[in-house]
């Protein structure tokens, strides 16, 4: 090897080395860059990026708002703002009619119906090896303001193995071009859209199909999602601070928003109606009561439900009896009002309990009488043994998200 060698991306030559081994740490310690670019603020930064989620968890609708966005220089999930630039959509699921019908789903979303014309849209293209390295380089040459490129999905562009080498190379060697691609061009994102394994994991980037031989070439990672009976929004990366972003649908584009830090979401819908009135309450501890009040629940299940968001560390006991949000997690909120039956028939409500009481039977106390043997939602003070459940009443399911 010498300092004349080419190196090749299937078929795709790269500029020559300047002489393998030849850069000093203090040559390398003088150079000056230009800062990480980002094409969509906090989210996405340039050079190759995969966003994976599980079949029909609406990516395509994630991916189209985000291109949408910048190739506008609009709003990208609902609320930042995004630098201009051309993208190329490599829809290769989807046919003309339903990305227009996508597409006239989310122009409404933040970007003022106008149909951006830097949005370019393929819906078929070559495998890896096949030509595509050599179809984007032509259409970044002839687009030098190119800021992102979509490709969807990943099993439609991959190169085809003949089983010659171990998993892990495959996915390494089929992604490389595309790395090297996004090298060539700072300030590009190159977005490739792929699927979750079933098996769920503690880490969600653990869940992402494949070998680390395919998480390891990207450069940034984004998972999309389930928490409780929400959604999130996860990424890292080599240039990025990882993030975990609490998202919803909206319930007219079907596009998504962020609402703030996953960490500072309640895992389902109930438990986020009472964080959304302790907020409302602007650092005013309430009682369980007062919440009942307000969210139209039972006092008994408010009581269970504040059990479970101070394990999850979002409420605190602020004096005797009454509750606030924890200090660490006071900020704004959405409510979601979206929800798609398809993908939650497996859920079901944390307060399946909330419901009249039964009439009490001849000859048994009744719930006055009871009240007067079991400590009140009013009455606990900071130490005191909370019950998951009314004494009278059946006691709630057990979240099936936990």
């Amino acid at each position: 090897m010498n300092a004349h060698t080419h190196f090749s991306d299937w078929g795709k030559t790269v500029e020559p080395m300047r002489g393998f081994g030849r850069l000093s740490a203090a040559a390398l310690n003088a150079m000056t860059f230009d800062p990480i670019r980002f094409v969509v603020p906090g989210i996405l930064p340039e050079g190759l990026a995969i966003l994976a989620g599980k079949p029909k968890f609406g990516k395509s609708f994630a991916v189209m708002d985000m291109a949408i966005a910048v190739a506008s220089g609009g709003l990208a999930f609902g609320k930042i703002d995004c630098e201009a630039g051309d993208v190329l959509y490599c829809a290769l699921e989807d046919g003309e009619r339903r990305l227009q019908d996508r597409l006239r789903k989310l122009l409404p979303a933040g970007h003022c119906g106008e149909v951006p014309d830097r949005l370019f849209i393929e819906t078929v293209a070559p495998r890896l090896d096949d030509g595509l390295i050599d179809a984007l380089e032509a259409w970044t040459e002839t687009h030098p303001a190119a800021r992102m490129i979509v490709l969807d999905t990943w099993v439609h562009i991959k190169p085809v193995t003949h089983g010659r080498g171990s998993p892990y190379d495959e996915d390494a060697q089929g992604l490389r071009p595309l790395h090297h691609l996004s090298k060539r061009h700072p300030g590009l994102a190159v977005v490739v859209i792929h699927h979750t394994r079933k098996l769920e994991a503690e880490d969600p980037f653990d869940t992402i199909s494949g070998t680390h031989g395919l998480t390891g070439m990207a450069d940034t990672l984004m998972v999309m999602a389930r928490q409780g009976d929400t959604a999130k929004l996860c990424g890292q990366g080599r240039d990025i601070e990882g993030y975990e972003k609490a998202i919803e649908r909206d319930a007219f584009t079907g596009g998504w928003r962020i609402l703030g830090d996953a960490s500072e979401r309640a895992k389902t819908s109930e438990r986020q109606a009472i964080l959304d009135e302790l907020r409302e309450a602007d650092g005013t501890a309430l009682s369980p009561a007062q919440i009942a009040t307000a969210t139209g629940k039972q006092r008994t299940n408010v009581q269970h439900l504040l059990k479970r968001l101070l394990s999850e560390g979002l409420v605190e006991k602020a004096s005797y009896g009454k509750w606030k949000l924890s200090d660490t997690h006071s900020h704004h909120s959405h409510r979601s009002h979206f929800s798609e039956p398809a993908e939650r028939d497996c859920e079901q409500s944390e307060c399946e309990s909330e419901r009249p009481s039964p009439a009490p039977a001849q000859g048994k106390p009744g719930k006055s009488e009871q009240s007067e043997r079991h400590s009140t939602p009013d009455d606990l003070g900071p130490g005191d043994w909370v019950p998951d459940y009314a004494p009278d009443t059946e006691p709630p399911e057990m979240d099936p998200w936990l």
